[in-house]
């Protein structure tokens, strides 16, 4: 019976997004103590606990911490981890620039020092130095701009090296070329020509991901010597462990995300997690401090800090105050990060050893273990049906041949606990840029994102007057359809766009390019796909006012008319589009109404 709960509610729990389920909230939903769970489990024969859980072939693992596994993400989580000690523990090749060297590349390809701290430069330091980088930064704080001077500064120093673009998903690896594209410019001409031409989504990139598996691992790893790969916020723990175990020996992996993005789909917030503890040892905060040009306490001061933690001053060392608690949506989220091992204790922290210095003080706790928040959480995620269906479920007998597991003896787990923790891997690969150059942070807009970083329902309100002509505004409309003037407000933001195709038809052959511009300075975001106030029927609304607007002389059918914009639901390769691409159809040169679609080099194509 407890083997089949179990089953059930890691099952449903990696559904909900999240790798494990605490112990201890299984043992609350169902009322029993948690030693009998584990009892019970491990009587079961079908759940290996603790380090006997490498090389034994269980379906259920529990860790050290009482976090309860499918085998499978149990692998993930340690091959990930493994895989993350072994690249950032490589020391930097014997090839590294001189400190002058790096000092010229960075006012080459990031323009004359500052006497600030600048982070974009921070990264392009922290890449040409190591071999993982994770760069962390909101819509607006320049991770184009930063990635664009990093591979310059790269391919600067090493001319030959091979490197490959790569997203998620197939619209962000096109949006990444075309963005890289539109910098491109801003380089000399013999660096632009050998930025990477193409981008791949990450399953083409490691080959296929069928039955078969990937075609490059661990024993064909990618050929390439430096990997970047966008919307890393979007990868679960099963892609990140694949890609991984592809990298070559010695290759560079650049990870750009938002930490503060919604998590992956699948199980497992994995770039939120790595990137959670911008930390840096003393030989590279002198490292990074002289090639900014600044005191190296001015470096230290200006670290980000992490939420729920204060920062400290290098001297006093005060002790940082408790983290603030968790909200309720961040509590039901359990982390990426376990702890499986004692070499693998902590991917951020150092301990007590003195070596990497963070924003908080050296005595602070440790980081929330949103696992206890998960446990302490409301258990209502098993319903009052499903135990009546588990209670009935039976299992067929245990094999007698099957080897006998127990729980890890209380001497080993008192020489894991005991043992000093391990240097931190993911020092000196962290950088967060938090400078937004698309708006300031006491604009409307800039405040209504840090509320809503908050979770602070009333403060966003605020920050959103009814004003049409202010950059954020809020409108009411709580009837059960969008009200008429509700929709023609929605329509009137399109007008831009219909200027654009008025101009584009009084051509003898329109040019769709000023369309899209247009067309890409609003958008309207539904919560749902269906419904009176989902994207299909606001999008039929919106489109009949549009059509009715623009008078176009060229129509076919009910829906399809000169101007109409579209959106691909549904990658192919073989033409080149992929799921969320916008086209825009106009007539040809025949009058044959067709569908353009802009390529990342600026043009368009039908």
């Amino acid at each position: 019976r407890w083997a089949a709960r179990a089953a059930f509610a890691t099952s449903r729990a990696t559904a909900g997004g999240h790798v494990c389920v605490s112990l201890g909230a299984l043992a609350q939903r169902y009322e029993e103590p948690v030693d009998d769970v584990r009892a019970a489990l491990a009587a079961s024969g079908v759940v290996a606990f603790g380090m006997l859980a490498r090389g034994d072939e269980r379906p259920l693992i529990v860790d050290r911490h009482d976090h309860l596994y499918l085998s499978r993400y149990f692998d993930y989580e340690r091959r990930l981890a493994d895989a993350l000690v072994a690249q950032a523990g490589v020391s930097a090749p014997g090839d590294a620039l001189s400190p002058d060297r790096l000092r010229d590349s960075l006012a080459r390809y990031f323009g004359p020092a500052t006497g600030e701290v600048d982070w974009q430069r921070v990264a392009a330091i922290v890449a040409l130095t190591g071999r993982v980088t994770i760069v962390s930064g909101g819509p607006g704080t320049g991770k184009t701009t930063t990635v664009v001077g990093v591979l310059a500064c790269l391919l600067d120093a090493h001319p030959g090296l091979r490197i490959a673009l790569a997203a998620p998903t197939g619209k962000a690896a096109q949006r990444m070329q075309e963005a890289l594209h539109a910098r491109a410019g801003d380089l000399p001409p013999e660096l632009a020509a050998r930025l990477p031409d193409t981008s791949y989504t990450l399953h083409r990139l490691l080959g296929g991901g069928g039955a078969a598996g990937f075609r490059h691992h661990r024993d064909n790893p990618l050929p390439y010597d430096l990997i970047v790969v966008d919307e890393a916020s979007m990868i679960d723990v099963a892609l990140a462990a694949h890609l991984l175990d592809a990298l070559a020996p010695g290759a560079r992996l650049v990870l750009l995300g938002d930490k503060d993005q919604l998590a992956a789909v699948e199980a497992g917030a994995v770039f939120a997690e790595l990137s959670a503890r911008p930390t840096f040892t003393a030989a590279a905060r002198k490292r990074i401090a002289d090639a900014l040009g600044i005191d190296e306490a001015a470096f230290v001061a200006a670290l980000p800090v992490p939420d729920g933690e204060a920062a400290v001053a290098v001297a006093a060392r005060a002790p940082a105050p408790a983290p603030a608690p968790l909200s309720a949506s961040a509590a039901r989220k359990p982390s990426a990060r376990r702890n499986v091992d004692a070499r693998q204790a902590s991917l951020f922290d150092d301990g007590p050893q003195e070596e990497a210095v963070s924003p908080a003080a050296s005595s602070s706790p440790e980081p929330a273990n949103l696992d206890n928040a998960f446990a302490a959480a409301d258990p209502a995620w098993i319903e009052a049906d499903d135990l009546a269906w588990l209670d009935a479920i039976e299992l067929a007998p245990l094999d007698p041949s099957a080897p006998a597991v127990a729980p890890i003896d209380a001497t080993r787990a008192d020489d894991i606990a005991a043992a000093p923790p391990a240097p931190a891997p993911l020092a000196d690969c962290v950088v967060w840029l938090e400078r937004n150059y698309r708006f300031g942070l006491d604009s409307p807009i800039g405040r209504l994102s840090l509320a809503i970083r908050r979770g602070d329902v009333q403060g966003a309100l605020d920050a959103l007057p009814a004003d049409d002509a202010a950059a954020a505004s809020f409108h009411d409309d709580a009837g059960e359809t969008l009200a008429a003037s509700t929709v023609e407000r929605l329509a009137r933001r399109f007008g831009a766009y219909l200027d654009a195709l008025r101009a584009a038809l009084s051509e003898p052959e329109p040019d769709p390019l000023p369309l899209f511009d247009a067309l890409n300075r609003f958008r309207i975001l539904c919560a749902t796909r269906t419904g009176s106030r989902g994207a299909e029927h606001v999008n039929a609304l919106v489109a009949s006012h549009l059509r009715h607007a623009a008078r176009v002389p060229l129509a076919v059918g009910a829906h399809w008319f000169t101007g109409r914009p579209i959106m691909v639901t549904r990658n192919d390769y073989a033409l080149g589009l992929f799921n969320g691409d916008i086209g825009i159809a106009l007539p040809d040169a025949h009058g044959v109404l067709r569908v353009w679609f802009r390529r990342a080099d600026g043009t368009a194509r039908a």
